[in-house]
């Protein structure tokens, strides 16, 4: 069997001027959203923090749903709303937030996207349920089928089921032992149920090997706020941040001080925020990142005038090329025609951990 191949493309990556598609898979498709936008709470995740990651397999020639594919499509997006910052999602993103934690009823939010989904995206859902169907079945004969189980583990990571979805985890890494990605899947999934202990160790073996791991260092950082450990996290990362300099890690050291400026605001020091991105954008005004940052975190602060200025500059400064723009332009439209208080409501929802 061929082995997995694993490739990352982040919003915290500063390889702005080639933007190829190390998969060869078709990046995720920029369909166009609705001008209506809702805000589910359930599915509000930070959207401050995109990073984007796939596992490369074969196809199969016998079915049109390649595991691959769907795997890939599944952990970018999913991926993209836990990780790119915003503090809303809009409910056009919501039925493919994978790690969303399932509502146990259906929410007017949900019903009304239903009805506005375009129906051949429907007809493709419907596909991807009988296709996983049809793997589970391969388990069935052959628990070991690495393709199987990441056609079932997608599918019950999209329905939020991610409590089942870590008996299929666990069995990648045992058929994939050296795969970090599935140990990272891992540790989202225990994250995402609340195992935060398990989630924090993982994490940090997976830091062990790789220190600048920037996807392990936002999810051991998530787990630490849930856990209330504020002063803990930036010790944490200001150490990696330190270690990337030492060693003239010039993007991996940026990409961290992005990531502190983000939690700055995920812990809600807004203003220290802004001034950690702004530190980002005097010392390099080309990059777009920081802009979209701070335009959030000003929409959040009711500052709209500000923030339609700092998404005016990402726009003219985001290369037409960058795989995600798409998303990143449907994160910026949906902060600026979400009301203020709804949107300090959302973000206290979803980042106000209480024990």
């Amino acid at each position: 069997m061929a082995s997995t191949s694993v490739t990352t493309f982040s919003i915290y990556s500063e390889s702005q001027s080639k933007f190829r598609n190390f998969l060869g898979h078709p990046l995720i498709p920029n369909r166009n959203k609705p001008t209506s936008i809702s805000v589910p709470p359930a599915m509000v995740r930070a959207t401050l923090f995109s990073t984007f990651t796939s596992s490369q397999t074969p196809c199969t020639p016998c079915s049109n749903f390649s595991p691959g594919r769907a795997l890939f499509k599944f952990v970018s997006e999913k991926v993209a709303f836990f990780l790119i910052g915003s503090f809303l999602v809009s409910g056009a993103f919501s039925r493919r937030a994978a790690f969303a934690e399932a509502s146990p009823s259906v929410s007017s939010d949900v019903v009304l996207e239903e009805k506005m989904k375009p129906e051949e995206e429907k007809n493709e859902e419907d596909e991807s349920d009988q296709e996983e169907e049809m793997w589970e079945k391969v388990l069935e004969k052959d628990p070991k089928s690495v393709e199987a189980l990441k056609v079932v583990l997608y599918g019950k990571i999209k329905r939020g089921k991610s409590k089942e979805a870590l008996k299929f985890v666990e069995d990648l890494i045992a058929a994939e032992p050296k795969e970090v990605e599935w140990r990272l899947l891992l540790a989202l999934c225990y994250e995402t149920v609340g195992q935060l202990s398990k989630a924090k160790r993982l994490f940090r073996e997976i830091l062990k090997r790789r220190p600048l791991l920037l996807r392990a260092l936002h999810g051991l950082a998530m787990a630490m706020h849930k856990n209330h450990e504020g002063p803990a996290i930036f010790e944490m990362l200001n150490k990696a941040q330190e270690l990337a300099s030492r060693e003239n890690r010039v993007t991996e050291e940026r990409n961290i001080r992005i990531l502190i400026a983000q939690m700055h605001a995920v812990q809600g020091n807004l203003e220290e925020g802004i001034k950690k991105l702004q530190e980002l954008i005097d010392q390099n005004p080309r990059d777009f990142r920081p802009y979209i940052c701070q335009g959030i975190i000003y929409s959040l602060m009711g500052k709209t005038e500000e923030a339609a200025q700092q998404f005016e500059t990402y726009q003219s400064l985001v290369p037409e090329e960058f795989p995600q723009r798409g998303f990143l332009d449907d994160v910026a439209i949906a902060a600026k025609k979400t009301s203020f208080e709804k949107f300090n409501r959302e973000f206290r929802n979803q980042f106000s951990y209480r024990k």
